[in-house]
């Protein structure tokens, strides 16, 4: 498999303001990933999509889909949930698509047989079965930043164990980006003194999560994040002279709680780290005391001291991204004056007993732009992006906020964690 340098294209995007679900004018997107209404807009409820009538393996729907069909192929699949509370994400019961036929508003599955009518279906839109990073890994995993060197082609990145009662920090190393060398580097002793990454009764037992890597001037800054005693997170750094240490534990964090915040006064977490001319922007996550999530920003000159910015930057809509929950940085790019960030997001699903229905309740990836010098952030069009894939077991119930693409000669390359209904552990997977 090649890999490949960093191409970024930007497209024009309009502001789709969020509207009620009663609101149905909204524009008709293209959708990289799911179609939920007939409305093909996921920044609303939308009406949702129902079927008028199945014959024998053909199903026939409302005119109003029209849009919908002539946008969609055979590489799409038809999802419908299971009509009960958090089972209804359009994931549980799936069909593969032989042919659509929009002038007829129609289109052909494998055996429709125990599809139902009373209740709205989904298009999911399939992709290439993905390799698992490594067949070796065990329990629950994430990474850093895939580091890339185009002089001797080799591949590095931090690994680290999530959802789990131990956590270690690893290396991984790659000669080819699909075979690794994995070992421990950094355990929990070593963060022994270091009172922002405090472990329950002080057994040590975990390391902070790590989540992003810069090299400048020949140092290696990793930033982390763990929670203190009194179970606030922290943004911290290590420094070293190469990825396989000796690494310098900064005593101090960098990012703290800010108690006068109303996004950030619990916790910060999950970095993402770019330069911009001669300053380095860290977007991360602030949390505060309702366990509501936001995306703020800090700037640095030196990577070491940060101030900052502006917070609560990225704007909710009513659909894929409502809840105020699964707000997390997974990439972001800079082309020219257009700064790109890759945001998770998840549907507020309403009422326990009356859950809204039509779009994916699970976590998921969008796009959001702004242009240069300001930190004014639109939702592009055709949100969300990225996906858990509904036919992989690993990936079924959705992806985490650990994702990274790679262009190099010609290839663009996929790292990212997903979580399988069937399972309680995040894969590493390479697609």
């Amino acid at each position: 498999m090649g890999f490949i340098k960093w191409i970024l294209v930007v497209t024009s995007a309009s502001l789709v303001c969020g509207c009620h679900h009663q609101n149905t004018s909204a524009d008709f997107q293209k959708q990289h990933y799911f179609y939920s209404n007939i409305q093909g807009n996921n920044t609303i409820e939308g009406e949702h999509i129902f079927i008028k009538t199945i014959k024998k393996d053909t199903i026939v729907f409302y005119n109003e889909i029209g849009d919908l069909l002539n946008s969609i192929n055979k590489r799409w699949i038809l999802g419908q949930g299971s009509g009960k509370p958090y089972y209804d994400t359009g994931k549980e019961y799936l069909w593969r698509i032989k042919e659509v036929i929009a002038e007829k508003k129609s289109i052909i599955v494998h055996q429709p047989k125990s599809i139902q009518l009373d209740l709205p279906v989904v298009f999911w839109k399939s992709r290439p079965l993905p390799v698992l990073f490594s067949n070796t890994l065990q329990s629950s995993w994430g990474f850093s930043k895939i580091n890339y060197n185009p002089t001797d082609s080799n591949y590095s990145t931090h690994l680290y164990q999530c959802d789990t009662a131990t956590t270690d920090i690893y290396l991984a190393t790659s000669k080819n980006g699909l075979e690794w060398n994995i070992k421990p580097i950094l355990t929990p002793k070593d963060f022994g003194s270091i009172k922002w990454n405090f472990s329950d009764d002080d057994t040590l037992k975990t390391s902070p999560l790590i989540s992003d890597i810069i090299q400048y001037q020949g140092t290696y800054y990793s930033f982390v994040y763990g929670d203190d005693a009194e179970k606030h997170t922290y943004i911290g750094l290590l420094t070293s002279d190469a990825l396989e240490g000796k690494y310098t534990i900064h005593e101090h964090p960098i990012i703290a709680p800010r108690k006068e915040s109303q996004y950030a006064c619990h916790d910060v977490y999950h970095p993402k780290v770019i330069q911009i001319d001669s300053s380095w922007f860290m977007f991360y996550t602030g949390k505060n005391n309702q366990q509501e999530e936001f995306i703020c920003v800090a700037q640095s000159k030196d990577l070491l001291n940060w101030t900052n910015l502006k917070e609560n930057i990225i704007p909710r809509n009513k659909g894929w991204n409502s809840a105020m929950f699964n707000q997390l940085c997974a990439q972001v790019k800079l082309n020219q004056d257009t700064l790109m960030i890759w945001v998770t997001g998840a549907k507020n699903v309403g009422d326990y007993d009356s859950p809204n229905k039509g779009n994916a309740m699970d976590a998921c990836i969008g796009k959001f732009f702004t242009v240069l010098p300001e930190l004014n952030f639109k939702e592009c069009p055709g949100n969300p992006v990225f996906g858990g894939n509904p036919i992989y077991k690993v990936e079924n119930d959705h992806i985490g906020a650990a994702f990274q693409e790679i262009d190099i000669d010609g290839y663009k390359t996929t790292f990212y964690h997903g979580k399988g209904i069937s399972s309680k552990n995040y894969t590493l997977l390479i697609q």
